[in-house]
């Protein structure tokens, strides 16, 4: 949906969304999917990248694609990622099995092309009626009520366009954020990786990542399926003007990698740079920053793009409930300090992992494979690092420090987690269906009788649901399985935010829930709230409350 720069009667200035790589292509849809107007900028609007870039999707992502009908068609191109495989000197150290995760409708990760990603997301794009315009950013005027960007053409003309939001998903040398006069702060030594895709001949695993570590560097190997593979080896320095060959990878590869192969004519390579650098803030006025625009890191992990797109669906859902009178305009605050936050942690994990794959000293070694061997062997590599590696553990506690991020030791939910829940914005997600659902738009409340289901719980259930403003989707879900270990045994409602974290936990009384709601930036209208997916009873409990306003 391209909007006219002039508005006419009735009509709303669109919010500008500039750079149509995997971040702003989501963004975009998922605002076209809530009913708010678009302009969807790029330099390179002729087509898809040519080189793939990112190449994984993880759990995390395939939840959130899914609200617009991304996943399946990603699955279906791309190939499965089961596991994650650690090694030193071609010796096992331990692996992580994501097909062992058991929250989500999508057990494994992906691996894909970027150009494919972002050609299905293109196509969900169109269907919702959101099209890309060729134009770079040449300025951006904050000075006033709403930003004025300046776009230029190829053929040089100029045009201004005075939008109700801007949002750079521009990259990492993002024009948004210069002229916001955003800074991008960072710290540690670059570290130099060389990337490239192709056929390797071989026994390789075809649907795990490995990681081969040896004294001369670090080796990833992710397949994509038919032979083909990224790899991924740290370097200790590149002078050359074109890409890596394929004689360096295979050097690498017949030093660090655990299985034999050889290395066929590459369809692209290149030296990326490992920088770590986190926005100053991601929102300054009406302007926002989401994506490598926002923070960049270490290619350990393949959480890049995946940490990009939670950025997109966390701004599109706050953004659209703002412009539709859903949300009070201040929950736009909570997208800095929900993602500022995730974003640091992610730069750290990232930044550890790429300097244990480059240790040299003895000790160091010795020390890092003892460590991911008993990490292995007692569990504790699965049980932490399975949710790390889906990003299922990205959490919006109230935080002061990153600390305060860090997972607990039992699987009991807090305010700010993530609870296996699933929206969509037309089809349900296949596979979701063993969860409850919630609105891809609002809050949803969610009545947990917890142990005890009687006449007392039918009560309380009924007063909450009766007192719920109209517009806000009720559901029991006492009867689903799986949640007691979340949710606990004591009766509790639970206000979820439209992409599964958990907004507040309330004792199921009408007072607590409507503050709950008032406190979570949500608008009231007149009119009962509907239950659904009733269920069983149990008594009241004690009027506790723990909240979060984002």
């Amino acid at each position: 949906m391209t909007i006219p720069p002039r508005e006419g009667p009735g009509e709303r200035r669109p919010v500008l969304v500039v750079g149509a790589g995997p971040v702003g292509l989501v963004l975009a849809t998922e605002l076209l999917a809530q009913g708010v107007p678009v302009r969807l900028v790029d330099h390179a609007a002729a087509g898809p990248v040519q080189h793939s870039r990112a190449s994984v999707v993880w759990p995390r992502s395939l939840e959130l694609l899914g609200r617009i009908g991304v996943s399946e068609p990603l699955i279906e191109l791309g190939n499965r990622l089961d596991s994650v495989e650690y090694y030193s000197d071609k010796r096992p150290l331990g692996a992580i099995e994501m097909s062992r995760l058991t929250d989500t409708p999508y057990p494994f990760g992906v691996v894909v092309p970027q150009d494919t990603t972002e050609e299905v997301i293109r196509t969900r794009l169109a269907a919702y009626g959101g099209e890309i315009e060729f134009g770079s950013l040449t300025g951006l005027d904050t000075s006033g009520p709403r930003p004025v960007a300046e776009l230029t053409r190829a053929d040089g003309t100029t045009e201004t366009v005075e939008a109700d939001w801007v949002v750079g998903a521009d990259g990492a040398h993002s024009a948004v954020r210069r002229f916001a006069g955003i800074e991008f702060l960072g710290s540690g030594n670059d570290v130099l990786f060389a990337i490239g895709d192709g056929p390797v001949a071989g026994d390789m695993d075809p649907h795990a990542l490995v990681y081969g570590y040896s004294r001369s560097g670090a080796l990833g190997i992710a397949p994509f399926g038919g032979g083909q593979f990224r790899l991924a080896i740290s370097v200790p320095d590149w002078q050359g003007e074109q890409g890596p060959p394929p004689e360096l990878f295979q050097k690498f590869v017949d030093e660090r990698s655990p299985r034999p192969g050889m290395v066929g004519e590459l369809a692209w390579s290149t030296i990326f740079r490992a920088r770590r650098r986190v926005a100053e803030t991601m929102r300054a006025g009406r302007v926002f920053l989401a994506g490598d625009a926002a923070h960049v890191f270490s290619a350990a992990g393949a959480q890049g793009m995946n940490t990009g797109i939670q950025d997109a669906v966390n701004l599109a859902w706050k953004l659209a409930g703002v412009v539709n009178g859903v949300f009070e305009p201040g929950i736009l605050d909570t997208y800095d300090t929900d993602r500022h936050l995730a974003a640091e942690r992610i730069v750290l994990t990232t930044a550890k992992q790429t300097s244990w794959g480059l240790f040299k000293r003895r000790h160091e070694l010795a020390l890092r494979d003892g460590a991911v061997r008993l990490a292995h062997r007692t569990g504790v590599l699965q049980r932490f690092g399975a949710p790390l590696m889906a990003q299922h553990d990205v959490s919006y506690r109230p935080a002061e420090t990153l600390r305060d991020t860090l997972p607990g030791l039992t699987r009991r939910v807090r305010v700010g987690d993530r609870l296996p829940l699933f929206a969509a914005h037309g089809t349900p997600q296949p596979g979701a269906e063993r969860w409850p659902s919630i609105d891809p738009a609002r809050l949803t409340l969610l009545l947990w009788a917890g142990e005890r289901q009687d006449a007392g719980w039918v009560t309380a259930r009924d007063a909450v649901t009766a007192a719920a403003p109209a517009g806000v989707p009720v559901r029991d879900i006492s009867a689903w399985p799986g949640f007691t270990p979340l949710l606990g045994t004591a009766p509790k409602a639970v206000l979820v935010r439209p992409d599964g974290h958990v907004a507040a936990l309330v004792a199921p009384e009408p007072a607590g829930v409507r503050t709950a709601l008032r406190r979570a930036g949500s608008t009231f209208r007149a009119g009962r709230a509907r239950l659904t997916a009733v269920v069983s009873s149990h008594e009241d409990a004690p009027h506790t409350t723990e909240e979060l306003v984002s």
